[in-house]
């Protein structure tokens, strides 16, 4: 079966690669490729303690969207190269730090 154009994401996952701020305050985004995959961590930071904890995530592929499965659902993560705009469903904009 051939696949049409609509079935590959817009973007190389490569082009991702590196730390996100949130334009929303919400966790910094690390985005990086261990082997063959490329993982998220969300880095999240106590308000009480400090401390930094991350949660990582395999970026996975479903027909032309990349997404993360977390707290069994899925966060879609779209990027605009123009705007070097990183979107991640539920968590909103990145700027590249």
């Amino acid at each position: 079966m051939k696949r049409a154009k609509e079935d590959y994401p817009s973007f190389n996952l490569f082009s991702i690669v590196g730390t996100w701020e949130s334009v929303n305050l919400n966790p910094t985004i690390i985005i990086y490729r261990s082997d063959k995959e490329y993982l998220l961590s969300i880095i999240y930071v106590s308000e009480t303690t400090k401390q930094a904890s991350p949660a990582t995530y395999e970026i996975q592929q479903d027909g032309s969207q990349y997404f993360i499965a977390a707290a069994s659902k899925r966060l879609y993560v779209d990027y605009d190269p123009v705007k070097d705009v990183l979107s991640i469903s539920s968590l909103g904009d990145y700027l590249r730090n």
